[in-house]
């Protein structure tokens, strides 16, 4: 099996311009006083990261040089980045003239709302984004509200703990980075600590909610001790970072211990019959017995950020955390051989796994992989899983493209190709949908995502290829159509309507935190100077939130 890991591994204008100058500001490390990583840096073999593989990978760059780019492509290019820009501003503005250090904004009822304890969730998620677009002034002023905040008034609201930490904890560390602002570190380690209580349980791992106040804990589900495979995976990049920066390693033992305890006890060798099939993990867990509690695996909702962590933190690194690099590398083989089908109009998808039978069902947060397993591919050298990443992206594109508003539904259903069931196991108006897009639309709605356009990001940054980049464009300017209101933007409830054509827009009255943190900022990125957080010095959180790849990793923190 070792061998077999490695062999796979070894495969082969001026709103614009001056957005980005310099080299990345790089942290320093703490030098005295430092504490071992004592969980990830072994595999489950007892090995450790090899030297030569260490060099290799250290020295090896994911990121396309662009020196091929015209003249009359970069024109286009910066042009778009401009227009974009301008369309963060028109939602900026709004946030800010109706709800100005609130979580969100209901842009159409032009209200603040409070859905993250009232701590500003959308101020702080778009700190990046406002640092990336080189809007200072407004920088700035986000970082004195920050100052002020004092995590330990909740709003009256128990505190999401994954949430928490991808939105605002990963929010600050990335403002901490860029600007060099001591605010944000010690405002994100005084945050951390507050959650850490979560993982005050027989096995340390998270609860979903926790009072703020008392340090306790509960799930979502009241009563219950269930999670998600998501919430439970997603603390490696924040914490790891953090135990970087401080010194302190409790918060990167505290994430790795997840897959320890997740690992011991279900093993497939034991005979756990909700765990079938090495890699593929089933989403629902027990935090009590840390067993799984069925046998529904998946990559989107529930499921997704746990993967993209094992390799984005091995990344993070300096690819040391071996055990992050083994279960990837397992995890990723199964999605390919289970988890994914070509539809009968050549399409390929990912879709759920019950054990061992695959249901043709996938949402939109499966749109993410082809951006983080072309990375993986890229920095691995692997070109049989870069072509995979491209012809999910592919897939992915058609739900988009396919639709008359250029938008793509949150969840759809597909008809594999070879297996008429599928076909006939839908409703009516389903079929005809099949018919007319090539997949029938489960959940109709947009709510402004990220997803799809992260990976054309990604295959844009690591390709030059401008189709990706125009792709990316067609989107845009269908959430221009559909989303775009007086003070900002909203959801769109049909993606198979049109605005422009139907002369009305059907909106949801959502503007999540992620819209700044994620969606603007892969929108901005495709077009800004290609340097701009460039992939070989950067790589992002799930929430988008640029940490340095140039922060060495021996071991110790």
């Amino acid at each position: 099996m070792k061998l077999h890991l490695l062999s796979v591994y070894f495969l082969g204008s001026s709103l614009v311009c001056a957005q980005w100058s310099g080299e990345p500001r790089i942290p320093l490390s703490h030098t005295t006083g430092r504490a071992a990583a004592a969980s990830g840096m072994f595999d489950r073999n007892g090995q450790k990261a090899d030297p030569y593989r260490l060099t290799v990978l250290r020295q090896r760059t994911v990121q396309h040089s662009f020196a091929d780019e015209t003249p009359a492509e970069r024109e286009i290019r910066l042009e778009r980045a401009a227009a974009i820009k301008k369309g963060f501003l028109h939602a900026w503005n709004g946030y800010k003239k109706y709800a100005y250090g609130a979580d969100e904004i209901d842009v159409l009822a032009k209200k603040s709302k409070t859905t993250r304890n009232g701590w500003g969730a959308t101020l702080v998620d778009a700190l990046d984004t406002l640092w990336i677009m080189d809007l200072k002034e407004e920088f700035w002023e986000a970082r004195d509200f920050v100052a002020k905040l004092d995590f330990k008034k909740d709003g009256g609201q128990l505190a999401k703990v994954f949430e928490t930490n991808i939105r605002y904890v990963g929010g600050l560390l990335s403002a901490y980075e860029l600007s060099l602002d001591k605010t944000f570190l010690q405002k994100a380690t005084e945050l951390t600590d507050l959650l850490l209580p979560a993982f005050n349980t027989p096995f340390g791992l998270p609860w979903q909610m926790l009072n703020i106040t008392t340090g306790v804990g509960s799930s979502e589900s009241p009563g219950k001790t269930s999670t998600n495979l998501a919430e439970l995976g997603t603390f490696q990049m924040e914490f790891f970072r953090l135990s970087q920066l401080t010194g302190n390693a409790t918060y990167h033992e505290a994430a790795q211990k997840v897959l320890t305890v997740m690992l011991e006890k279900n093993n497939p060798a034991d005979g756990n019959p909700n765990y079938v099939i090495p890699g593929l993990y089933p989403i629902d867990f027990d935090m009590m017995t840390g067993k799984f509690t069925n046998r529904a695996a998946y990559w989107g909702g529930g499921g997704d950020s746990f993967y993209e962590y094992l390799i984005k933190t091995y990344i993070l690194s300096d690819f040391m955390l071996q055990r992050n690099l083994e279960l990837w590398t397992e995890s990723i083989q199964a999605f390919k051989q289970y988890a994914v089908a070509r539809s009968n109009q050549g399409s390929l998808f990912t879709g759920f796994v019950d054990g061992a039978k695959f249901y043709p069902y996938t949402d939109t947060f499966t749109n993410f992989i082809p951006g983080t397993l072309a990375l993986a591919s890229k920095i691995v050298g692997s070109e049989t899983y870069f072509k995979l990443a491209v012809d999910l992206l592919d897939g992915g594109y058609t739900t988009f493209d396919n639709m008359p508003s250029a938008l793509g539904a949150e969840a759809i259903r597909f008809v594999r190709d070879n297996v008429p069931s599928d076909y006939l196991m839908l409703r009516e108006n389903a079929k005809q949908q099949v018919s007319e897009y090539g997949f029938a639309l489960e959940r109709e709605y947009y709510l402004l995502r990220p997803e799809l356009i992260e990976s054309h990001f990604y295959l844009y940054r690591m390709t030059g290829n401008t189709t990706y980049s125009d792709r990316v464009w067609k989107i845009w300017q269908g959430i221009q159509r559909n989303c775009r209101v007086a003070d900002g933007y909203v959801g769109t409830a049909d993606v198979s309507v049109d605005a422009s054509a139907s002369g009305t827009m059907n909106s949801i009255d959502s503007t999540e935190s992620f819209f700044f943190a994620e969606t603007f900022m892969y929108l901005y990125l495709t077009f800004a100077d290609q340097d701009t957080l460039n992939l070989d010095k950067w790589v992002f959180t799930t929430e988008a939130h640029p940490l340095s790849r140039q922060m060495t990793f021996d071991g110790t923190f």
